[in-house]
């Protein structure tokens, strides 16, 4: 995303300096040639440049238009490679929406049963690349800009959003797995499970939503079908981080320490450590 912002930049004083040359050509059309053509030439800037590149000569302008031409030029150059790098920071951009916030684990002393965890968000938030040949709006776009670390920021828009992306044809498995996001930030986990449940009959390789449905199924306390889900999840994604994190800590629910401790493990061997250091501060794993 820094290429992005750094080829913005140039961009942005491609076109002051091209602004500078257009009033410094502006001003000889006001004087050589009258109000009125000054007028036009104010408000038709290809006139203006057109017009300079005839009397360039004539008014010592030949250095001016060669570099305003220069300038025009590479700004129009510039405008579609800083599209393109744009475009290639989004999988980065969204692989990181994917990873999820930090987990909220409780501060509790080892000797009491620590409480139900919450589980991290690690919601695969992935762009939907089908549109509507009648529908030019990119919906999951406009939802997807509403994504805040680990979680939307609106989630009553992002689920109008998506809703507006399924009505348009836009619906792809991802359009409703990223729908059930909205309704696991509403807490709406039914909703939540029934989205998941329609993005993996549309995709059944899809370990992000079963992943997530997981994560529904947990807070609905429905340990076993969030059992489920997690190992289907890694089934299908074998070096899963969040997957294995959450599955550790449905085993804790479920009393199996010695399983959620080798899952956190695992998880950490996959560069996420924070079940790891939980376990540890709590007493739970050795």
């Amino acid at each position: 995303m820094g290429m992005a912002i750094g080829l913005g930049i140039v961009v942005l004083i491609i076109n002051i300096l091209c602004l500078v040359f257009f009033f410094i050509v502006l001003v000889k059309l006001f004087k050589n040639e009258g109000a009125l053509k000054g007028i036009l030439g104010f408000f038709c800037s290809i006139y203006t440049f057109i017009w300079g590149w005839m009397k360039h000569k004539q008014l010592g302008m030949t250095k001016i238009m060669a570099t305003w031409s220069i300038l025009t030029v590479v700004g129009m150059v510039m405008v579609p490679v800083m599209g393109a790098s744009t475009a290639l920071m989004i999988p980065q951009y969204l692989q990181q929406m994917s990873g999820g916030g930090d987990i909220k684990f409780s501060n509790l002393k080892t000797s009491k049963k620590t409480p139900k965890m919450k589980l991290p968000q690690k919601k695969k938030a992935r762009k939907s690349t089908q549109k509507s040949p009648k529908q030019n709006v990119d919906w999951g776009q406009k939802a997807l800009a509403l994504w805040q670390g680990s979680k939307y920021k609106d989630p009553n828009q992002a689920v109008n959003y998506w809703n507006r992306a399924i009505s348009s044809n836009q619906n792809t498995a991802v359009a409703y797995s990223n729908r059930g996001l909205a309704y696991h930030d509403l807490k709406q986990y039914q909703k939540a499970v029934k989205d998941y449940s329609k993005a993996i009959k549309m995709d059944p390789g899809y370990a992000a939503a079963f992943n997530n449905r997981g994560n529904s199924y947990y807070e609905m306390n429905e340990y076993r079908l969030a059992l489920n889900d997690f190992n289907q999840s890694l089934k299908l994604k074998p070096k899963y981080a969040k997957a294995y994190l959450n599955r550790g800590l449905v085993y804790y629910q479920m009393d199996k320490n010695v399983q959620a401790c080798v899952d956190f493990q695992k998880s950490c061997d996959q560069g996420d450590c924070d079940g790891t250091k939980w376990a540890l501060k709590n007493g739970i794993c050795k």
